[in-house]
């Protein structure tokens, strides 16, 4: 039994010994990764510093084109979009799964349009400029990724 408790410390150690110069090699080399990831665990917008009626509003934007979307949607469409979300896939990568047709893909244009132009409509100007530069930044990483 001892000697099942020492290989499980002895294993635990060379784990952490093994791990730490990753961890310290990630936070030495991007610090805007540590931004990035806070922005995720915080939500988005919510670095925008908004008031409680912001919140309120951004929440029912973005209800209304959750709403909107799935109209859109054929029941088969929104049952893999419900899989997927069951299962913890991103959605980025369901949606390309979902075979929108052109007039599905034009209509969700639309409503993400409609929802940027909504969001930035409650925005300070200040607001609007960090947001916009959150746009670009999140345009960037994707290019630099897609590339």
């Amino acid at each position: 039994m001892k000697l099942k408790k020492l290989s499980i410390l002895a294993g635990a150690i060379a784990l952490t010994l093994t791990a730490i110069p990753f961890a310290a090699q990630a936070d030495i080399n991007s610090s805007e990764a540590v931004i990035v990831a806070q922005g995720r665990k915080e939500g988005k917008l919510e670095r925008l510093n908004l008031t409680d009626e912001q919140k309120t509003q951004m929440q029912e934007i973005k209800q209304d084109a959750r709403a909107q979307m799935e109209e859109i949607l054929t029941q088969e469409q929104l049952q893999k979009l419900e899989t997927a979300k069951a299962n913890g896939q991103k959605k980025r990568g369901v949606w390309g799964t979902l075979d929108l047709t052109e007039d599905q893909k034009a209509e969700l244009k639309k409503i993400k349009e409609s929802k940027r132009s909504q969001i930035e409509a409650i925005l300070t100007d200040e607001q609007k400029e960090q947001f916009q530069q959150m746009r670009e930044n999140r345009r960037s990483r994707r290019q630099q990724r897609d590339s």
